[in-house]
């Protein structure tokens, strides 16, 4: 083989037009770390050379006729194309057949298509499901722009039902999904973020704004107490156990929520929490087609609470302090050890911005190369992606690297075998769970430089580095942030090795029968270590280091067996789905900690310092599941779904072991009957109803029906001898926790589907729930778990698509949801109302907010009224409920509930020739937090050690605030403080904004590309709330936690 002399053209304008696209992002973000931009353009480029030199190598072939090698036959034409829809979206998948043939392709992510004919003459067949097909005689051209018509049954778009697929007319049960073009839409991080606001009846919460941050979710509501055992499961190309933090959402294909108990009855006793099905992207028939999309970004801080300066900290306490006590007139608080160093930087206005000291501008880039392809028996698919996240604060990243593959072949006529597997493999670094409160929390007269101390030597500082480790402040147990970010002094590093495989062969030996089998693997590996220094606040009292290292194993595999059988006779179809499954899973953890470590270590040395902690766990649980469904349609009107599963289940003991869950569905397509047919503005009407029964399978963990024995220590004879003892009863009748759902829906379009969507109205009874039932005092056990607990959650589901504009070149369309969802406990053990120490109350919100009523601030003209309750003016004014003239437990009641009664969300596209444009609105209302920057963080308003909040209304006998009290606040902990810190948490974001630019399809052809965009994007641009904190999505206490971001893309989808 010899060196290619010139690059492939295509290629060559890849290479050169990444190059100026990636140097014109870094004159953008030149404040960015340079070094750390250069390599990740570097990554593109090099993906792009090593596409380059193996295209280049495969045409340079033989020496003879190296010209020759890759070309076309000379009667041979080259057919390019793009298809989309009434809006101008691209529809990928699409099939592009050559009529009269059996050569044809399918269309990419982008809607692109290219293959070869005999000569120019001939016609394409053009068709995707939901849509009208097209014809296309070609007469001699050879790029060829199509946009497709919806037929009038837009509802026939098929979709993933578990264990198989079914055209979404014929669907009776509820569920939701999105394709492609919606997850990537917003380049996520994360998948789950992508369903945030797009899918009625799901509830997407971040859990933190750290990079590589997860995500919550729950499905209409939560089922359990234990937020632990809200989740759903999720399925990934038919494999139990994957994770979706672990997948590259450019991978994915599709998602399906599969919501009621109809729906989810198919994965029986784990299909309680909902199902949530990702299909990745598979191989196509037709020539390779490559695909590279790439966008680096500007992650900065979204919103920052403003804190008080130097000078209005030392006024704070040095003057306003002593005059509000005056006036209170209570005791005037001694003067504060103020510093030489600290009094010089408040009278020079000196501040010490120690969150500006820990934060940084981040990057944020994605790269994902793709190889599709095959011939008309074998297609196969492969994809690399990498992500780089920056965070906020210094040190703090998360990169993930993944591999997609898959191949599937028919070896005869009636059998084919193939195979997926997806393995991914992320790195996270984080500094100390304190680093970003300590940044909150430090004194704004601290000085950063031990070099620009005053009088240092008074104060007994450390030069740390050349920083002042206690800041030139008089409390030495304050240490500066700035080693709380230092990764010699303090790490914390995660990684996650995943790997999901399957392979199955199906065959067919009649028409309509199919046999498959399939095994399928998840492997799931989590190592997770921490290392603190001798100058980190967790270490202030030792002085010495300490480290951790816990690994967290999960193996697990699936063997199905399912037989399908597809029967149409007349008026009748009938299509029954038969399974025979066996899951098995192992889980093992270690945890081990160590302190006086010699040096740095996170889990390759702890044996080298003193052991002070070590534990291991092993847990096995298996399922074997019989299944069946049958879907019966008459007269493509009247649709009937019945499902049976029954699953036999390891934790559970033998006289419970197996549990069998039903359910049934109906569906009429009312808008086939000749009545509606004549209403010409109703494009499609079904009318949907479904009960059914499913089951919670991680409701009872492995062992849990048996008795426990802990390990206890008793005297013998003067000496501690240890021995074990009951821990707790066992209870073999212990079931798994089970849904009861009944549901209602209707699907319609009207005015030619220029509307459409559809309507659910649903309620849940959880029944069976497990909490502790109390037990006589002669047993010697206060109680023991059971079956004694229900929840019932019922709402409503809008899902609404619209055309607004199809005029000329412009079109618009929007996609609306709304999820209005109400929770409460109905039952608790023993037939109790209130379980107040666990906080559970009959006819109340599964999560309530139990607490203090606030009723503002006591005033200066109200002190003898606040004498009373052993207050002052300043302080805070509570409710006494029982009017007994004392403030007790007995005064608190529920003043709201952490789970939101609305969630709506709202995308609008439009498209006008080549430009497209998008935007995302999310909200959700009704649900209160005790905000933890008040109760937490900037709780301590009356002690002087931490700095303070400008955003919040502090009271001072000269603004007699009714909203925050003042800084005589000595009274002000306790039920004051968590009575203040109840606030509502009601949002509206804008998500994300994008503006893209594809070339002329003339241009392209030129180029020889199918397709090439460029686009600009910002995500979380803006946030409308009341509530102060990060990220009013979630309660953040800024331990364990980041600044939210906003960011700022550019990015390219090129596809040859």
């Amino acid at each position: 083989m010899k060196t290619p002399k010139r690059i492939n053209p295509k290629l060559e304008f890849i290479f050169f037009s990444i190059f100026k696209i990636q140097s014109f992002k870094l004159k953008l973000m030149k404040k960015l770390h340079l070094n750390t931009m250069i390599r990740c353009m570097q990554y593109a480029l090099l993906l792009c050379l090593a596409l380059t030199t193996i295209t280049s190598f495969a045409k340079s072939g033989e020496k003879e006729r190296p010209e020759n090698r890759n070309s076309l036959s000379p009667l041979e034409v080259k057919l390019t194309g793009k298809v989309t829809d009434e809006n101008s979206e691209p529809i990928p998948g699409a099939s592009v057949v050559i009529k009269g043939t059996n050569k044809g392709t399918i269309t990419d992510l982008n809607g692109s298509f290219n293959l070869t004919a005999a000569n120019s003459n001939v016609t394409l067949i053009i068709s995707y499901i939901g849509y009208i097909s097209q014809e296309i005689d070609l007469t001699g051209r050879s790029i060829i722009n199509v946009q497709l018509v919806p037929s009038n049954e837009q509802l026939s778009e098929v979709v993933v039902v578990g264990y198989g697929t079914q055209k979404k007319k014929d669907l009776t049960g509820a569920m939701g999904s999105i394709q492609a073009k919606d997850i990537v839409r917003a380049n996520p991080v994360q998948a789950a973020n992508a369903l945030q606001g797009q899918v009625a009846g799901v509830n997407i919460t971040r859990v933190n704004s750290r990079p590589g941050s997860s995500f919550d979710i729950t499905i209409r509501g939560v089922q359990n107490f234990d937020s632990g055992l809200n989740s759903p499961l999720v399925v990934i190309d038919g494999v139990i156990g994957g994770n979706m933090d672990n997948l590259n959402p450019a991978d994915i294909a599709s998602m399906d929520v599969l919501k009621d108990a109809s729906s989810t009855a198919i994965y029986g006793s784990r299909g309680a929490n909902g199902v949530i099905l990702i299909t990745t992207y598979k191989g196509t028939s037709g020539k390779p087609k490559v695909s590279y999309n790439s966008y680096i970004g500007s992650k900065r801080p979204a919103y920052i609470p403003e804190m008080m300066s130097a000078k209005e900290y030392y006024n704070a306490y040095n003057v306003t302090q002593i005059e509000d006590a005056v006036a209170i007139g209570i005791k005037v608080p001694k003067p504060r050890g103020w510093t030489a160093s600290e009094i010089a930087n408040a009278e020079n206005d000196r501040t010490a911005n120690w969150i500006d000291l820990a934060t940084n501008p981040a990057l944020q880039t994605s790269h994902t190369l793709s190889v599709t392809g095959g011939s008309t028996n074998t297609t196969y698919n492969f994809s690399a992606g990498y992500l780089n996240e920056g965070g906020m604060t210094i040190g703090s990243d998360f990169k993930r690297y993944s591999l997609n593959a898959g191949l599937e072949t028919k070896i005869m006529d009636k059998l084919k075998v193939g195979f997926t597997s997806y393995t991914s493999y992320s790195d996270r670094n984080l500094p100390t769970s304190e680093a970003m409160r300590t940044a909150f929390r430090a004194r704004p007269t601290g000085t950063v430089k031990f070099d620009d101390l005053a009088e240092a030597d008074k104060v007994k500082d450390l030069d740390l580095k050349g920083n002042a480790l206690f800041m030139g402040i008089s409390d030495n147990q304050v240490f500066n942030v700035l080693t709380e970010i230092d990764p010699e002094n303090a790490q914390h590093k995660t990684n996650v090795t995943s790997i999901l495989g399957n392979g199955y062969l199906e065959y067919t030996p009649l028409k309509g029968l199919s046999l498959r089998t399939s095994i399928s693997v998840a492997s799931n590996n989590i190592q997770d270590g921490e290392y603190w220094g001798n100058y980190t606040k967790t270490q202030k009292a030792t002085r010495g280091n300490k480290a951790r290292y816990q690994t967290n194993n999960s193996l697990s595999y699936t063997w199905d067996n399912i037989l399908t059988y597809d029967l149409k006779k007349g008026s009748h179809m009938l299509k029954f789905t038969g399974l025979q499954s066996v899951f098995q899973q192992k889980d093992d953890e270690s945890f081990t900690s160590a302190e006086e470590l010699p040096f740095r270590s996170l889990w390759y040395s702890l044996g080298t310092g003193t052991i002070t902690g070590f534990s291991t766990n092993l847990s096995q649980r298996s399922l074997l599941s019989y299944m069946g469904r049958v879907n019966y349609s008459f007269r493509d009107k009247y649709l009937l779904t019945i499902t049976g599963r029954s699953d036999g289940a390891s934790q559970l003991s033998p006289s419970n072991k197996w549990i069998f869950y039903p359910s049934a569905a109906v569906a009429w397509r009312i808008g086939d009957e000749e009545i509606i047919q004549n209403i010409n503005w109703i494009s499609s009407l079904k009318l949907r109803a479904s009960y059914g029964i499913v089951g919670n399978a991680s409701s009872v963990r492995p062992y849990a029906t048996q008795a426990t024995i802990n390990q206890t220590f008793y005297d013998f004879d003067g000496s501690t001898a240890s021995g074990f003892a009951v821990g707790a009863l066992a209870n073999k009748a212990l079931v798994y926790e089970k849904n009861k759902e009944l549901n209602f829906g209707l699907n319609f379009g009207i005015f030619n589907n220029r509307i459409s969507g559809e309507v659910e109205l649903y309620k849940r009874n959880t029944v069976d729930l497990i909490i502790g039932d109390k037990l006589p005092r002669s047993t010697g056990f206060s109680d023991v778990v059971a079956n004694v607990g229900e929840i019932q959650n019922k709402g409503i589901e809008l899902t609404l698509n619209t055309v607004n504009i199809n005029k000329g070149n412009f079109r618009w369309n929007s996609n609306f949801t709304l999820t209005k969802n109400e929770d409460k406990v109905t039952k608790l053990a023993g037939g109790i109302t209130e379980d107040i120490g666990n906080l559970r109350f009959v006819g109340e919100s599964v999560y309530p907010l139990y607490s203090w009523v606030f009723d503002g601030i006591w005033q200066l003209d109200e002190a003898e009224a606040a004498k009373a309750f052993g207050q002052y003016p300043g302080n805070v004014k509570i409710v006494d409920l029982d009017n007994d003239g004392v403030i007790t437990d007995k005064d608190r009641t529920i003043v709201g509930k952490q789970t939101p009664d609305l969630l709506l969300g709202l995308r609008n596209n439009m498209n006008f020739k080549n430009f497209d444009f998008s935007f995302f609105l999310y909200s959700r209302k009704g649900l209160m937090y005790s905000n933890n920057f008040y109760n937490g963080t900037f709780g301590d308003m009356g002690k002087d050690r931490y700095n303070h909040t400008t955003e919040v209304d502090i009271w001072t006998s000269t603004n007699p605030s009714n909203t925050y009290f003042g800084f005589n606040g000595e009274g002000n902990s306790g039920e004051p403080r968590e009575a203040i810190s109840m606030q509502k948490a009601d949002f509206v974001r804008l998500s994300d904004v994008t503006l893209g630019y594809t070339l002329p399809s003339g241009i392209l052809d030129k180029m020889k590309f199918s397709n090439f965009r460029v686009y600009a994007q910002i995500s979380n641009p803006m946030v409308f709330t009341n509530f102060i904190s990060f990220n009013p999505e979630y309660n953040s206490n800024t331990a364990n936690d980041d600044i939210s971001s906003k960011t700022f893309l550019f990015g390219l989808n090129v596809s040859l």
